[in-house]
């Protein structure tokens, strides 16, 4: 009875884990997916004047109409400077203070204007504009366009790939050194450190490894960003160097634990049989352990990836937070962890915000649970069975 007591026990434990899980990626899709089929201005009408030819525009054509990087005449309208009267800008022709009668008074002069554009609610809308269709391609918008705005009035930009490239920038800075050091910390601690002194190294790693992420990020901020920027003589040192720098060094522990256990996990015949046919200490190193536990290096390496891609504090107070595309490693970056925690505080539940935010979460969670499946299945037969 108390065996099966312990069984149900362990079974509900499993049961959870899997339950919390099912839950957690249901309710990522679930506030998600909205993002690609919804339309950010859903609330707002679109008008010009009577006399503009132009009938129907996109979503990128009337951000560059609003931001005045394009013209009536690139799109065959008519030869008049463009006057976009939107929400956010209202009270800079009515004032601060005005009332819906003096709103609504201006708004009637705005719109004798050839050159209106006109993003407002219906109520606000006089009779005598005509209506402009304005199409909205959520996937183009996320997937495909380079600037990341998502409060911008009246049609916010919010595409990814700044977020997704200042992600791949940090990761690889990362990477290249985390792999170097990780396997040449585990090298020196297998083969060369005295018995006496492994178990200080190990508490040393440990320390290092459960060090707090916001400390790390003030010790980058005052010590490393001050040290990039001058070595390379950039204007701020907040850049993806930086913060590649510092999540390499935070997972230096995960990445030389992994490779260490590998190195341990080698037959002793086989290393005995290398050093009988007259190979050294190195040579037996290089030519046969590495190589024997390749496909450790390889999960450990995908792990470590999994960790520096998820890393938001250091990220957040060392990368610059700027959400531009990075040609470089030496610009500022923003990456997808560090937006979340950076926007989804300010973005009220249920606004398009909101949802583009949780689609990034799902697509950060994607990336980590692929990254996760493949160290899984290039693992070598011996450690899946254990």
């Amino acid at each position: 009875m108390r065996h099966r007591w312990g069984q149900r026990i362990l079974q509900a434990s499993a049961l959870t884990t899997f339950l919390v899980l099912f839950g957690l990626t249901v309710f990522l899709f679930r506030e998600g997916l909205p993002a690609l089929f919804r339309s950010p201005y859903a609330e707002l009408r679109f008008a010009v004047h009577p006399d503009n030819p132009i009938t129907h525009l996109k979503a990128s054509q009337v951000r560059a109409l609003v931001r005045q990087e394009k013209g009536w005449k690139d799109y065959q309208g008519p030869e008049a400077p463009v006057i976009a009267v939107h929400l956010a800008n209202l009270d800079r022709y009515a004032g601060i203070s005005a009332t819906p009668e003096r709103v609504r008074a201006v708004i009637d002069s705005l719109a004798e204007m050839k050159g209106i554009l006109l993003a407002l609610p219906p109520s606000l809308l006089p009779p005598s504009v005509k209506s402009l269709s304005v199409e909205w391609e959520g996937w183009r918008e996320i997937f495909f366009s380079t600037h990341w705005s998502p409060t911008y009035e009246p049609i916010p930009s919010v595409g990814f790939l700044p977020l997704l490239v200042g992600s791949l920038w940090v990761s690889l800075i990362g990477l290249l050194v985390v792999i170097p050091l990780g396997i040449a910390m585990a090298i020196y601690v297998v083969e060369f450190l005295p018995r006496t002194l492994y178990y200080p190294v190990k508490i040393l790693w440990e320390l290092l490894a459960g060090l707090p992420s916001v400390v790390v990020g003030f010790w980058g901020l005052v010590v490393v960003v001050p040290w990039v920027q001058k070595v390379f003589r950039l204007s701020a040192g907040e850049t993806a160097l930086t913060a590649g720098l510092l999540l390499g060094w935070m997972t230096l522990p995960l990445m030389a634990s992994l490779v260490e256990e590998a190195l341990r996990a080698i037959p002793r015949l086989l290393e005995e049989s290398s050093y009988g046919l007259g190979a050294t200490q190195w040579q037996t190193i290089l030519r046969l352990k590495l190589p024997y536990i390749l496909p450790s290096i390889a999960t450990a390496v995908l792990l470590s990836a999994g960790r520096i891609i998820g890393e938001t504090m250091v990220v957040l107070m060392v990368s610059g937070n700027s959400p531009m595309l990075p040609l470089t490693p030496l610009q500022a970056v923003r990456t997808l962890p560090a937006t979340l925690a950076a926007e989804l505080g300010e973005a009220p539940v249920g606004s398009y915000h909101y949802h583009v935010l949780f689609l990034l979460g799902t697509i950060l969670f994607l990336l980590t649970l692929a990254l996760n499946v493949a160290a899984y299945f290039i693992r070598p037969p011996n450690a899946k069975a254990s």
